[in-house]
């Protein structure tokens, strides 16, 4: 009996080494990576695509740093740090929706809407960052490819509530029931809710009076437990109840020759038994996976093309044993279902469209399959 017991401490601490080790790895590891995969794990390419960056700035209070980029030849993905020197005195942060890229103007793919609370109380697995706390976006993709080094600015804006702000919880949440979650979870809730309690602007709702719409009206800035925004939106001057008060420019240098891609967005039209392949782009690298092609009947009509959407139906990307793709752990929204479209980019004419968007690859296979209900469409290699 002894010896069992010891044997499943052992195992024990194990796996509480390797779940600590993890958890360093993914703290020493690039800022970029943990923002795009959480722990997930990192392909080669990605990682050799990465870039740590140093730059800063600060105003009323915030510090504001870029840390990390990837550029893939068309677009980038960049983390940042926020943190706020006065903690019980918490700020939204939003990133402005344009960025200056080599002195021209690049919009981002941020939300105006979405502000970040900085000390950061959301629940996660403890210790959580909450100041300084992360973050990242993306630039819309580039209509010009970027060469040698490029001068990048982005900024952030500082949003600081009129009257203050009012928590809004669920009264089945956590917070009030513990017993229904384990000591792990349970500790997370609290940690969270202390940080929320360490607020001096901050008014705690009792549940009985959690209407958002009522405290919006009274002047508060409405949010839930983990910090997001609640009640209405924008009016004609304020954001949420929330005023300006300072705009944060961050500065930063980064190379394009690390840029990894494969893009067959130039092919030529294939014919097929019943209708023609355009391809209008068909791109892979480290950040995402694009299929955007069009499937053209022989005759230009609605009818035909809704006949190839039901014919082919559903496309799959394939690997060279014929296998699914294997995608990187980026968050995403994925149909592989066409339509019938009108005019979609430069077809002037009815056709049978797919338009997909995936994680750029985990691994990267020797080609690429685009197989359909109906069969394979077309394959191509990767020059690696």
């Amino acid at each position: 009996m002894k010896r069992k017991i010891s044997v499943a401490f052992i195992l024990v601490a194990v796996l509480l080494l390797i779940t600590v080790t993890t958890l360093a790895v993914v703290v020493a590891r690039p800022a970029i990576l943990n923002w795009l995969l959480g722990y997930g794990d990192a392909n080669p390419v990605l990682e050799q695509s990465t870039q740590n960056i140093i730059a800063e700035n600060r105003a009323d209070h915030i510090t504001a740093r870029i840390n990390g980029i990837v550029y893939d030849g068309q677009q980038f993905a960049f983390s940042y740090e926020l943190e706020n020197d006065q903690p019980d005195q918490p700020a939204m942060i939003v990133v402005d929706s344009t960025a200056l890229v080599n002195g021209q103007t690049l919009d981002l793919a941020v939300s105006m809407d979405d502000p970040k609370l900085v000390p950061d109380p959301r629940q996660d697995i403890l210790p959580v960052r909450r100041n300084p706390t992360d973050g990242g976006g993306w630039s819309q993709p580039m209509l010009q490819e970027l060469n040698g080094d490029v001068s990048c600015e982005i900024t952030f804006i500082v949003y600081r509530p009129i009257k203050g702000f009012a928590v809004i919880s669920d009264p089945e949440g956590g917070i009030y029931h513990p017993d229904a979650y384990d000591e792990e979870v349970q500790a997370e809730i609290q940690d969270s809710w202390n940080t929320l309690r360490s607020f001096g602007n901050t008014i705690i709702v009792d549940p009985i009076e959690n209407d958002p719409e009522s405290w919006c009206r009274d002047g508060y800035t409405v949010i839930d437990s983990s910090g997001i925004i609640l009640g209405s939106e924008w009016d004609d001057t304020t954001l949420y109840n929330m005023r300006e008060t300072a705009r944060i420019p961050v500065t930063f240098t980064f190379s394009t020759s690390t840029a990894v891609a494969y893009d067959f967005s130039d092919l030529e039209d294939i014919e097929l038994t019943d209708c023609t392949l355009r391809i209008h782009q068909l791109r892979f690298s480290p950040l995402k996976t694009v299929v955007d092609i069009s499937l053209i009947p022989r005759e230009n009509s609605q009818e035909a093309a809704q006949k190839l959407v039901e014919r082919y139906g559903t496309l799959y990307l394939l690997d060279e044993k014929g296998e699914q793709l294997d995608y990187a752990e980026m968050e995403y929204e994925f149909s592989p279902s066409p339509w019938a479209t009108e005019h979609w980019h430069d077809n002037g004419c009815w056709a049978c469209t797919y338009c997909i968007e995936l994680p750029g690859l985990q691994s990267w296979p020797e080609n690429i399959s685009l197989a359909t209900d109906q069969g394979e469409v077309l394959r191509i290699n990767l020059d690696r």
